[in-house]
């Protein structure tokens, strides 16, 4: 992997794809009873252009994340505006927290790239504690 394909992929990851679930957490956390279908699509969107680019280690978080995005799915065809539930948004979280991991080791090559993609992180990281809001 050479650098401009670590930048591209480590912002791809932090910026649209943890950063549309932390949309969908900002938003759950606000109306817990109901989640809205284009952060849903959002987030679907974002993990299907991801897992397309991804072939790090860790593989495995890609694919389990992809089987919450499914469980919610199919949990949305009988309650259109189904939330993640507390157990899919755990699980969520330590998978991320394992695909940021394997990508944080993966930029030790590029320690100046890996350090200007994380200053610029709209959302923060999976490592940190989850920011309030990406605004602020």
């Amino acid at each position: 992997m050479d650098e401009a394909t670590y930048r591209q992929l480590f912002q791809q990851f932090l910026y649209r794809y943890w950063g549309a679930f932390h949309e969908v957490l900002e938003a759950q956390s606000v109306t817990p009873s109901r989640l809205a279908a284009s952060l849903v699509a959002e987030l679907r969107n974002e993990h299907t252009a991801f897992a397309a680019a991804y072939e790090g280690p860790e593989r495995d978080a890609v694919h389990a994340l992809g089987a919450i995005w499914q469980a919610n799915a199919a949990d949305r065809r009988g309650r259109v505006d189904a939330p993640l539930t507390g157990s899919n948004v755990t699980a969520a979280l330590q998978h991320f927290e394992r695909l940021f991991n394997a990508l944080h080791r993966l930029g030790a090559r590029f320690p100046k790239t890996r350090t200007a993609v994380l200053a610029a992180a709209p959302h923060g990281t999976p490592a940190e504690p989850l920011r309030v809001d990406a605004r602020s």
